[in-house]
């Protein structure tokens, strides 16, 4: 499967748009398509626009997936409710936590290492609310779909082949979408910062060290090939492979 890079029909394939810091993917479904995540609220125009580009229609939007609760990922989710009739997939743990409106800072975690700690640092010097955590709440429906472990069925029952699995490490909420062609959306699982801040394609906050490798290997024993994170380009799932165990919950830094 590939990424369209230009505005042509989407036809079984997946686009990769950037509204801000923050990959959304869509996938192409039987009626309809599915998004996987939304950037932060003020994103939303930017989403749209991109949206228009590839002559994809807001109203086709029947699905929105979201990998986890963080505003980053779900920022402009009731722009999208207001607007559209879609149905929200998401993880059990994410319904007390949308309706809270803030990222969960009630598990420890910290900040991978200290190069990405003191990049953070730098950031609030000239943003102070750079890491307000929170987001707009949200109220999850009945119509919505609350997953519980990995589920198997629902993406192949709207067309999609793939699966989602849960992916815990990065919060408790965190699942992936892996299609049978060995694709994996998986948020932010796994991300690809540059090499020198060191990050070893972990993310930069993780709320359990453990928890996030056994989901890496969770997912480096599937059919995965090329993993599709959040933040920052492709790779292929060898990277995850050279970089199991390269840190540990005693090494992260406290930040917020």
């Amino acid at each position: 499967m590939l990424i369209i890079e230009g505005v042509d029909k989407l036809e079984n394939e997946f686009i990769c748009l950037k509204p801000g810091k923050t990959n959304c993917y869509i996938l192409k479904g039987g009626n309809g398509y599915l998004l996987i995540d939304t950037g932060y609220e003020s994103d939303y125009k930017s989403f749209l626009k991109q949206l228009k580009d590839y002559h994809i229609g807001l109203d086709e939007i029947k699905y929105l997936l979201l990998t986890h609760h963080h505003d980053d990922h779900v920022g402009f989710a009731n722009k999208l409710l207001d607007d559209t009739d879609l149905k929200i997939i998401s993880y059990k743990y994410s319904k007390k936590l949308l309706k809270e409106g803030k990222n969960d800072k009630s598990r420890d975690g910290g900040i991978i290492n200290k190069r990405m700690y003191f990049v953070f640092k730098f950031g609030q010097w000239f943003i102070p609310n750079l890491f307000g955590l929170t987001f707009p709440t949200i109220s999850l429906r009945n119509k919505d779909i609350l997953l519980n472990g990995d589920n198997l069925s629902i993406l192949r029952e709207i067309g999609i082949e793939g699966d989602i699995l849960y992916t815990p490490g990065h919060s408790i909420d965190s699942i992936s979408v892996l299609l049978d062609d060995g694709s994996i959306f998986c948020g932010d699982m796994a991300a690809n910062f540059p090499d020198w801040l060191g990050t070893r394609f972990n993310p930069p906050f993780l709320t359990d060290v453990k928890k996030n490798y056994q989901s890496w290997e969770k997912i480096i024993n599937t059919k995965a090939k090329t993993v599709y994170p959040s933040h920052g380009k492709d790779f292929n799932i060898e990277r995850l492979k050279d970089n199991l165990d390269e840190f540990k919950n005693e090494d992260l830094i406290g930040f917020f």
